[in-house]
């Protein structure tokens, strides 16, 4: 299945910083996204989207290509922000939010991320000043342990410039890794894991479940993602049409159903 060629926000925005920066509450932390409209090239995207995430529970988000699903992931790091509407973490608006809590606590995962010519290891804890056992710890959680032990030297071997002497499916495990060290209260996954095995997908998504007191977001393209997720977002001419359980959503809404379809035959290798 192709994936949407959505606008990466990560350059293209200059954002104004909080007048009075507000901290995040402790604990584990929901999301909210109030009336949100965002426009590209003067067209909207998304126009009006309304949905809650409680915390701790994962959710994936689903639609057809181009329907603004990336969009909606970055504009909840405040990547950008939307025309109108708001995006609140635990009840704070997040352009009220103290910009080093926001990206402390809410990580999001894209499908490519940068990988610097170090070592292993130091691409997992960057800046986090991270213990070793955390450091495996979120390998483990990633399902990146056992390869890099078969690295050549293991956690200490220096990757290339872009990470390009791993795979794709072993880089997006290590730049997981590398968001997970940090022990985030929000994880957004944005088609983070597409090159890595399905088996191991399942695993990763399953260990974050299991290991982790975090509220997960996955922007979804394979169905093992979907079925995990405690509930579904499906998107379609820039507004939630519907949300609730993949079985639910699979039996009561026709456009959802087709998406899923396509997913089965883009699985089998059917066209």
């Amino acid at each position: 299945m192709a994936r949407s060629g959505g606008r990466d926000l990560r350059t293209s925005v200059t954002l104004n910083p909080p007048a009075h920066p507000e901290e995040l509450p402790a604990g584990p932390l929901g999301i909210e996204v109030l009336g949100v409209r965002h426009l590209y090239d003067g067209v909207p995207i998304l126009d009006g989207v309304t949905f809650d995430v409680q915390p701790m529970e994962s959710v994936a988000i689903v639609g057809p290509t181009g329907v603004g699903k990336s969009t909606l992931a970055q504009l909840l790091v405040r990547l950008a922000d939307p025309e109108q509407g708001k995006v609140l973490v635990a009840g704070v608006d997040v352009r009220d939010a103290d910009p080093a809590a926001l990206r402390r606590d809410v990580s999001i995962v894209f499908q490519e991320s940068f990988l610097f010519a170090t070592t292993v290891r130091e691409n997992i804890a960057l800046d986090a000043d991270a213990a070793e056992a955390d450091v495996v710890r979120s390998a483990m959680i990633a399902s990146a342990d056992r390869f890099i032990r078969e690295l050549p030297q293991g956690y200490d071997t220096v990757v290339g410039e872009r990470g390009y002497t791993l795979s794709g499916g072993q880089r997006q495990r290590v730049a997981l890794a590398r968001a997970l060290v940090r022990a985030p209260r929000v994880l957004i996954l944005d088609d983070a894991t597409s090159s890595v095995d399905p088996t191991i997908e399942a695993d990763i998504l399953a260990a974050l479940r299991r290991e982790l007191s975090t509220t997960l977001i996955v922007v979804a393209y394979r169905l093992s993602t979907i079925r995990l997720a405690d509930r579904v977002i499906f998107l379609e001419d820039g507004v939630v049409k519907a949300t609730g359980p993949h079985e639910d959503l699979l039996a009561r809404e026709p456009g959802y159903a087709a998406i899923i379809h396509a997913y089965e035959r883009s699985e089998r290798g059917e066209r």
